[in-house]
């Protein structure tokens, strides 16, 4: 190696010695390897890698990086391509995501489908032909026994993710809702569906469904409120407007009075103020009707009327009409009974026009066959008679078979014929006074049992009554006191009011 001394005396380096030294230092450079940094998320979901040159312009290869990532455990969810690029476009001074992990898919929530309207914005109903019913907002959610509420779709099912370090990454499952079970409600066998355990109406929050056998009106029933129709019972806690309705598939209570409207319940309906129908009210019960007072109305009852006055009404009761209260009067209308009508006054001191009526196919049945049958005073007679002819036989029947014992055996053949021909005369003439008996007996309980059908007025029937009862028909032109009406087989029969007449 040559050198040569500046003035100084030191050696200087030549060109050829500088070129030397800066190709061993590259030398040195290219056997260093380029530094590789990864940097994982939090949730192990991504890497991103950091290259830096050990000299620059160094070369990064691919396989290089996957060499790296696979030493630090990144084998899921390598970026490939990206990597390739990285390497290639060598722009090593900004980080680059090399992988990336898959997210899991949660699991939907399940949910609940109901089978009835929710909501309580109640709106009138729109008819047929387009028109809208302002007295129809629906408010009554009817339901029958055994049918479906609601029922549950399950959660639908999720997928596993996995992380950049191939580790499963589990699935949050999606909720699975609860029944909203309440009273007279049924879960189903499988869980998924509620069922109603009555008949009667939803009372619904969303936290419960409950079924109601009994239907509360708070208030009034009136365009608040709209027409009232339940497959239950129904209370109306204040009155029902004119105009409006009230229908139930059992009973009806209405704790205040009654207007125009129409009630009508399969059970029976109680009014505890009264009704004043306008003309045009109208009560229909398959039980009984209740009430204080009604008047100008229209009552139909199955089975029994109680209330203290009557006015001006139309009433028919197939079984009684019965007025127990302190004036119980009937006055003015028409009145109808199956059985019997059991009344203090009927009419008024002014001669009010006032129908009564007991009319019933059983009423007319004992009365045909009180007429079809002779008296009881003939039938009498006629079995005194054959009693006697009876007696007669039997006398003349001891002789026979006397007579027959002692011939013996020698004509026995003809005299077996006589004896049980005279045996069979004894018993059909015993058969005959049975007979006679049996219709004495059905007379004498049709007779009486014909009282039952009646009228009672136990305080005064006034002049202006008309009476009915089966076919006869009576115009009362004197007033009555204390007094009971029924049919005989001719015609209506008055007697005294007994204890065991009234209620």
């Amino acid at each position: 190696m040559s050198t040569e001394s500046d003035f100084n005396g030191r050696e200087v380096i030549t060109e050829r010695e500088n070129e030397e030294s800066q190709l061993e230092e590259n030398q040195v450079k290219e056997e260093q390897p380029p530094q590789l940094d990864v940097r994982v998320s939090t949730d192990n979901m991504a890497a991103y890698l950091k290259i830096k040159q050990a000299y620059s312009g160094q070369k990064v290869s691919y396989d290089d990086v996957s060499d790296f990532l696979t030493q630090q455990g990144i084998t899921y969810g390598i970026c490939e391509e990206q990597i390739r690029l990285f390497c290639e476009e060598g722009k090593f001074y900004s980080e680059m995501l090399c992988a990336k992990g898959t997210y899991p898919v949660d699991g939907t929530d399940g949910s609940i489908d109901y089978f009835f309207n929710t909501s309580t914005d109640y709106k009138p109903k729109e008819r047929e032909d387009g028109t809208i019913d302002f007295r129809d907002l629906d408010i009554v959610k009817n339901v029958k026994k055994d049918t479906v509420l609601c029922t549950i779709t399950p959660p639908g099912d999720g997928m596993d993710g996995t992380d950049v370090f191939s580790h499963v990454v589990p699935f949050v499952g999606g909720r699975f809702p609860v029944l909203p079970t309440g009273n007279n409600t049924v879960v189903s066998e499988d869980g998924l569906s509620l069922i109603s355990g009555v008949d009667g109406c939803i009372e619904y929050s969303k936290s419960a469904i409950n079924i109601s056998e009994v239907f509360y009106v708070r208030g009034d029933v009136d365009s608040a409120s709209g027409n009232v129709n339940a497959i239950g019972s129904v209370v109306v806690m204040g009155d029902v407007r004119e105009g409006f309705s009230v229908k139930a598939g059992k009973d009806i209570s209405i704790r205040g009075m009654v207007e125009g409207a129409l009630i009508e319940a399969q059970g029976t309906i109680s009014i505890s103020n009264g009704m004043n129908g306008m003309g045009r009210g109208t009560l229909k019960a398959g039980g009984n009707i209740v009430g204080k007072y009604f008047e100008n109305a229209i009552l139909i009852s199955e089975n029994d009327i109680y209330a203290d006055i009557l006015m001006n009404c139309k009433a028919t009761a197939q079984g009684s009409i019965i007025l127990k209260g302190r004036r119980g009067s009937l006055i003015g209308g028409s009145y109808q009974a199956g059985q019997k009508m059991i009344v203090k006054n009927i009419g008024a001191p002014s001669y009010t026009t006032t129908q009564v009526s007991i009319q019933s196919k059983q009423l007319n049945d004992k009365l045909v066959i009180g007429k079809e049958e002779d008296s009881v005073e003939q039938l009498e007679q006629k079995r005194l008679q054959a009693q006697h002819e009876f007696e007669e036989f039997q006398s003349k029947y001891l002789e026979l078979t006397a007579q027959a014992s002692l011939r013996g055996r020698s004509d026995s053949g003809r005299e077996n014929l006589i004896v049980k021909a005279a045996l069979m005369r004894k018993v059909q003439l015993g058969e005959a006074i049975k007979a006679i008996d049996a219709k004495i007996q059905k007379l004498k309980e049709t007779k009486n049992e014909l009282s039952d059908y009646k009228i009672v007025g136990s305080s005064i029937i006034y002049i202006g009554t008309k009476m009915t009862i089966g076919p006869f028909i009576m115009n009362i032109n004197n007033d009555y006191s204390n007094t009971k009406f029924y049919a005989g087989p001719e015609g209506i029969v008055s007697a005294p009011v007994l204890l065991s007449d009234l209620p």
